[in-house]
């Protein structure tokens, strides 16, 4: 069996990406590697496992409950009463590179977080947008996103954008703590609705599919209470491996190929510096009242 930094990873030859060649062991070399720029994106934060045992051609599921006393993963839990079964839900607090170790070792492709750590769930420290292309073509997505930056310019708003590592773009704003959930959830929602009204036949915030008519949804509730978003860096169970990779504004464009960050690729992609250092630093507040004034 090998061990990576003291984790034992069972089945570490086992093929999961058939066409690229790529083991559990190679994913696992991945999120190692990757640790010092993911880190900030798991600490303290409640994670959701994307399970795929098998691989890019195997089943998935999701987990978020982690029963303490099986101790699957060494790390933190914290409980939450689950609304729609009233049963507890542990889940596991990232923050720890074993933690992240153990969940790919257990099968986890992707990473799932909230907007709000563990110790102030109700207090988000970011506002993410999901861009999610009904055409299924990434270019309605980049063209979605830059519209949206136009329109958070316009109110003053710094964002982030970066690929999803799927179809789709984030686009990420940091917030100084405040608002809770539902204060955010409401901002996001107004301002995802005055770009659709903006650009209407790119742009809906339609929940259903079937009315969508091939535009891009601009999808605002992944900042609802115990909702979840790949953080940046994560991998995505896709064909060639890709990473949701964080973007400088003047890369999106309709022409980017967002599977050109993979597994092997990130490294070099990585050396150049991060388009995201200054995250952390640019801490805004939520526009005043129930929504952003966008008159």
């Amino acid at each position: 069996m090998t061990a990576i930094r003291g984790v034992a990873i069972s089945n570490p030859e086992k093929i999961w990406w058939p066409d690229e060649g790529l083991t559990k062991l190679d994913i696992v070399r991945y999120y190692d590697a990757v640790w010092p720029q993911l880190r900030p994106w798991l600490r303290d934060r409640p994670l959701t496992a994307e399970r795929c045992p098998d691989g890019m051609r195997g089943s998935c599921f999701y987990q978020k409950n982690f029963p303490a006393g099986s101790r699957p993963v060494a790390a933190p839990r914290l409980r939450q009463r689950a609304a729609s079964t009233g049963k507890d839900v542990e889940y596991l607090v990232g923050g720890d590179r074993k933690t992240l170790l153990g969940m790919v070792n257990l099968g986890c492709i992707a990473m799932h977080v909230m907007n709000a750590r563990a110790a102030s769930i109700e207090r988000p420290d970011w506002l993410a947008f999901d861009l999610d292309p009904s055409s299924g073509t990434f270019a309605d997505a980049a063209r979605a996103g830059l519209a949206l930056r136009r329109l958070l310019d316009d109110l003053g708003i710094r964002s982030f954008p970066k690929t999803s590592g799927s179809r789709g773009l984030h686009v990420f704003v940091p917030l100084r703590p405040g608002p809770d959930q539902g204060e955010v959830t409401a901002s996001a929602a107004a301002i995802g609705a005055e770009l659709a009204h903006r650009e209407p036949k790119l742009v809906t915030v339609a929940h259903r599919k079937a009315t969508r008519g091939g535009r891009v949804y601009a999808d605002a509730f992944r900042n609802a209470a115990w909702q979840t978003v790949v953080p940046p860096y994560s991998l995505r169970r896709r064909p060639q491996a890709p990473v949701s990779m964080p973007l400088e504004w003047d890369e999106v464009h309709a022409g980017l190929d967002p599977s050109r960050w993979n597994v092997r690729t990130a490294a070099r992609r990585l050396a150049g510096g991060d388009p995201w250092a200054g995250f952390w630093r640019s801490r805004q507040r939520l526009p005043k009242g129930d929504g952003p004034d966008l008159a």
